[in-house]
């Protein structure tokens, strides 16, 4: 008896603990695939670009050049997550690891934002809001 009030208790904090997770999660999807963006630039001697969708839903890496998107590259956020603020032009990494044009990328969902910001330099890191 005093187990299930227990768990009834503690089932609305489990619930948005696992929003959370699952927002942090999507922040470190789009981190992680900025910085393979970012190493593919440099090891393969080339610029690319990284494009999102006009639903803020997707995000993959388009080679400047063809204009095709890298195989494999393609990623999806959770349902009900979506990038709701990034930079107007596609971002581009360069041969030597820069960016431009730098900015931040905001994941959004029902329990927060994270950012993911982008320096010229091509650092990049993830914040709160």
């Amino acid at each position: 008896m005093c187990a299930a009030v227990l768990i009834s208790a503690a089932a609305p904090n489990l619930t948005s603990l696992q929003r959370e997770w699952t927002l942090w999660g999507s922040a470190r999807t789009l981190e992680a695939s900025l910085q393979w963006g970012r190493m593919h630039a440099i090891s393969s001697n080339t610029p690319i670009l990284f494009a999102v969708d006009n639903g803020g839903q997707k995000f993959y890496w388009v080679d400047p050049d063809s204009g095709d998107v890298y195989t494999g590259s393609k990623r999806s956020l959770p349902t009900g997550f979506r990038i709701v603020s990034f930079p107007k032009r596609p971002l581009r990494f360069y041969q030597h690891g820069n960016a431009a044009p730098a900015g931040t990328y905001t994941i959004a969902g029902t329990s927060g934002s994270y950012s993911v910001v982008v320096s010229p330099g091509g650092r990049i890191r993830i914040q709160k809001n």
